[in-house]
């Protein structure tokens, strides 16, 4: 026996959620502690509309943001990135994370060469590869 919905003359009452506003500090304060586990739990801020995508490109939350949680943030210093200018706007913002992987970036670069030149694909194609 489940229990149904009270209604009135045949009519079902349904509850109604107000609207609530969240000021846009605060909201940049929220999103700052969720920047604060990992880049990718921004992605669905950024899709919510530009309300919430303004407080994930604010200076709060670009400041604290954990790139390197992403194991692909070294290269998103590079201009060809799809994430630069992600990126870019985090180093004006001085995160640290971003600041690491300026310093980092020719360790970076001579790590990724060494990795494609060791990848069976790489080898394949320079004809380097014995199966």
């Amino acid at each position: 026996m489940s229990e149904q919905p009270s209604s009135v003359s045949g009519v079902k009452k349904v509850a109604i959620i107000p609207e609530i506003h969240i000021s846009a500090p605060v909201l940049a304060k929220i999103v700052s502690y969720v920047a604060e586990e990992s880049v990718d739990a921004l992605k669905p801020f950024v899709k919510a509309g530009p309300l919430f995508k303004s407080a994930v490109y604010s200076k709060e939350t670009l400041s604290c943001v954990r790139l390197d949680k992403s194991r692909y943030y070294m290269w998103w210093s590079t201009t060809h990135s799809i994430y630069y200018h992600f990126f870019t706007k985090s180093l004006e913002a001085k995160n640290p994370h971003a600041l690491n992987a300026v310093l980092y970036k020719p360790i970076a670069y001579e790590n990724f060469a060494a990795e494609c030149y060791r990848a069976t694909l790489w080898a394949e194609l320079y004809g380097e590869y014995e199966a």
